[in-house]
């Protein structure tokens, strides 16, 4: 990244659909911008 640039936040809307399956889940969320991105899913079981 750029010196100078800022990374938007942006808020997920809507889950589109998993990429794969197991313990931490990448999938597709479409964002309040209209964006789609891949995001990390995870959860933690202590």
């Amino acid at each position: 990244m750029e010196p100078g640039k800022v990374l938007e936040k942006v808020t997920a809307t809507r889950y589109i659909t998993p990429l794969r399956e197991g313990g931490s889940l990448p999938g597709l969320v479409e964002a309040d911008d209209l964006g789609t991105y891949v995001m990390k899913l995870s959860t933690c079981w202590r």
